[in-house]
């Protein structure tokens, strides 16, 4: 009787999302964002390739170490809360080994009586490297305002 229910339980369970799905890609730039609200350095090792190169806002270029750093760099106070959201997300290119991914990234910080919010539109390249989706390259450009028309 117990191998039936365990034969049933893993029927209903969800299965990971493919590596040719967007929803595979989406799911590494959800980590991404996780380990940084936990200041997480492994998921960063473990995803980033070797010779990725970072790009931020302000278009300097960055290594893995100086992206990781930068990313973990100056955890706000206890108090405060972290958060993200990834919308618009879609697969720009993608062919075997080689995938280009974009979407809108909005990280913020809850804390007392403040809330800030940030939005970078995000490119990420990701290519295989020995038969693992590595990260390979990231720019983040700014959101434009949004123009106000005049009456």
């Amino acid at each position: 009787m117990l191998l039936v229910c365990l034969g049933q339980s893993t029927a209903f369970a969800q299965c990971a999302p493919a590596p040719d799905s967007p929803y595979f890609f989406r799911n590494l730039s959800e980590q991404r964002a996780e380990a940084k609200i936990a200041a997480n350095p492994a998921v960063y090792e473990k995803l980033l390739s070797d010779t990725f190169l970072g790009h931020s806002q302000g278009g300097k270029q960055m290594s893995k170490h100086d992206f990781i750093g930068a990313e973990l760099a100056a955890q706000p106070a206890k108090a405060v809360r972290r958060f993200y959201a990834i919308s618009n997300y879609a697969l720009l290119e993608h062919r075997k080994g080689y995938t280009v991914a974009s979407y809108l990234l909005t990280e913020g910080m809850i804390g007392p009586g403040e809330t800030h919010v940030v939005e970078s539109q995000m490119r990420e390249v990701y290519e295989v490297v020995d038969g693992q989706w590595r990260l390979a390259s990231v720019e983040a450009a700014p959101v434009p305002a949004p123009s106000h028309a005049g009456p």
